[in-house]
């Protein structure tokens, strides 16, 4: 199935459904990435510079519109979301000592290491401080019990690094826990804000959960295939960063003795070493990586769907259901 076509669906035609509160998220975003110490600001000012896509709050706001409608919460709620999104980059950039994000110097490269590990931890705290602060107990727990398995699957992936015989349920766990259960937390904040959704919030849970694992995998084949001009990155940061992912676990199972046996002793040299990228990349193109990576996409991408089957004929169904379609289609 491919990744990429004409027929596209983009994100824009996803945020069209919530233009308008979306302005209302920018505003509250705005207001709560800020910081009491001058540093702090200063930080904050930088982070609100290199923009994300707002997928994460755009889910949050599609579960929460019921017709023209939206809770005055829900644009703070899905503020809250991104501000953990945020935590999580931040965090991850001191983890792997990168350089850039979103084309911008990142935190630890700005300010130092010590920074970036606090300024993760002051936007993690901040969200628990709001959401306290507003009752939100319901929404209050979902993200306290997201950022635990988020941290819990950070060590998992630390422990992991440059195991080339990674088991892919291990994998599977790493990306459920670390990035598909924000997205999942997203989508099940979303309809504690809708009145007709409520109860289904179970189903929106396993709709965002299978939404972000297709995400995670897309994101995982861009390294191996993507356009660097296209991504804002260069490809192989995962590799070279010692993370194993599904396109390497797949085309390793499938490659041959001498092959791995040659990997493995050039491993000696790290894996960023460049000749040995290039060796890794093709191996994942000649060995059905990314055919296979692609397939189990796809095969999320449809339970994702599935899950919404319980919604019946609800306005959001067709809505989230392009949601599935960007994320298996999209470019970067």
């Amino acid at each position: 199935m491919p990744l990429a076509g004409e027929d596209r669906v983009k994100l824009q035609s996803l945020q069209s459904f919530v233009a308008e509160e979306l302005i209302s998220f920018e505003h509250e975003y705005e207001t709560l990435l800020n910081g009491e110490l001058e540093l702090l600001g200063q930080i904050c000012e930088h982070l609100k510079q290199g923009k994300s896509k707002r997928f994460r709050p755009t889910l949050v706001l599609i579960a929460s519109k019921n017709g023209s409608e939206m809770h005055p919460d829900a644009a703070f709620a899905a503020a809250c979301v991104e501000l953990v999104h945020t935590a999580t980059l931040v965090h991850d950039d001191f983890i792997d000592d990168a350089a850039t994000r979103r084309r911008l110097p990142t935190v630890n490269v700005k300010w130092g290491p010590a920074a970036a590990l606090i300024m993760g931890d002051f936007l993690y705290t901040k969200v628990f401080s709001l959401l306290t602060a507003r009752g939100m107990e319901d929404a209050m727990r979902i993200i306290a019990a997201t950022t635990h398995r988020m941290s819990v699957a950070e060590m998992m992936q630390l422990e992991s690094r440059s195991c080339l015989d990674l088991p892919e349920e291990d994998y599977f766990t790493i990306i459920s826990e670390k990035t598909a259960c924000l997205i999942a937390a997203s989508c099940e904040i979303g309809s504690l804000f809708h009145p007709g959704l409520q109860h289904h919030r179970p189903a929106l849970s396993a709709f965002g959960q299978n939404l972000g694992m297709a995400f995670q995998i897309t994101d995982d084949i861009f390294d191996y295939r993507g356009d660097p001009k296209r991504l804002g990155k260069p490809v192989g940061g995962d590799w070279r960063e010692g993370r194993i992912t599904l396109p390497f676990i797949a085309a390793w199972r499938n490659a041959s003795a001498p092959l791995k046996a040659r990997l493995r002793k050039a491993m000696v040299a790290g894996p960023d070493e460049p000749r040995l990228w290039a060796e890794v990349r093709e191996m994942v193109h000649q060995n059905g990586g990314l055919e296979y990576a692609s397939k189990m996409a796809a095969h999320y991408g449809e339970r994702a769907k599935e899950s919404l089957h319980a919604l019946g004929p609800h306005p959001q169904t067709a809505i989230l259901n392009d949601a599935v379609d960007y994320v298996l289609r999209r470019l970067n």
